[in-house]
């Protein structure tokens, strides 16, 4: 006896045995009056809708928002592996660990936009410095201030740069202060002695 075989019989033997059961929903059904039919129907819906909720929208959303509250620590995570592969690139090419102002720069920017706050700052390369240092000038817009500290505290991790002037107050928007916001500017500053 075949598979084939065996999976008709099982199939004729289930339709054999859900026909009657099915017949007396049929009537069931039929003895109900109009009105009996309507609640049943909506009843049915709602039951529907709850085993959606429970089953596809609920988890989806918890998913959502637990996916929300990682971001943060995803993005920081991220900064440092920029830095780590930008000094990696430095070692593979025979430096000392140091980075190019260049390298520099580019980390910067890097970390920022792992911080989220590449569209909330300003960055630029100061001109006006002696010719023995690279400056980087970064210009904060209402930004949060909790994202600014964060970014700031992963600086030893992103790039070997000293803060040379921090010039951040609370944001002002039509004459009132934004709590949690932060508006200025941040000048970071290498040394071109240490790097190569």
């Amino acid at each position: 006896m075949s598979i084939r075989d065996t999976l008709s019989r099982f199939g004729q033997s289930l339709r054999a045995r859900l026909e009657p059961l099915a017949e007396q929903g049929r009537l069931a059904w039929k003895r109900r009056t109009r009105r009996e039919q309507t609640l049943l129907r909506g009843g049915a819906l709602l039951l529907a809708a709850a085993l959606l909720w429970t089953i596809g929208l609920k988890p989806a959303l918890e998913r959502i928002d637990r996916a929300r509250a990682q971001l943060p620590v995803l993005q920081s995570q991220a900064s440092r592996l920029d830095a780590i592969i930008l000094e990696a690139r430095a070692l593979d090419r025979g430096r000392s660990g140091a980075m190019s102002a260049d390298d520099t720069g580019q980390a910067l920017q890097a970390s920022l936009r792992s911080a989220g706050l590449d569209s909330l700052s300003e960055f630029s390369r100061l001109a006006d410095t002696a010719p023995d240092e690279a400056q980087w000038q970064v210009r904060f817009a209402n930004a949060p201030a909790g994202r600014i500290v964060e970014w700031m505290s992963s600086l030893p991790f992103v790039a070997q740069v000293q803060t040379r002037r921090v010039d951040l107050a609370r944001s002002n928007v039509d004459g009132r202060d934004r709590p949690g916001q932060l508006t200025g500017a941040v000048v970071l500053a290498l040394s071109t002695k240490e790097a190569p």
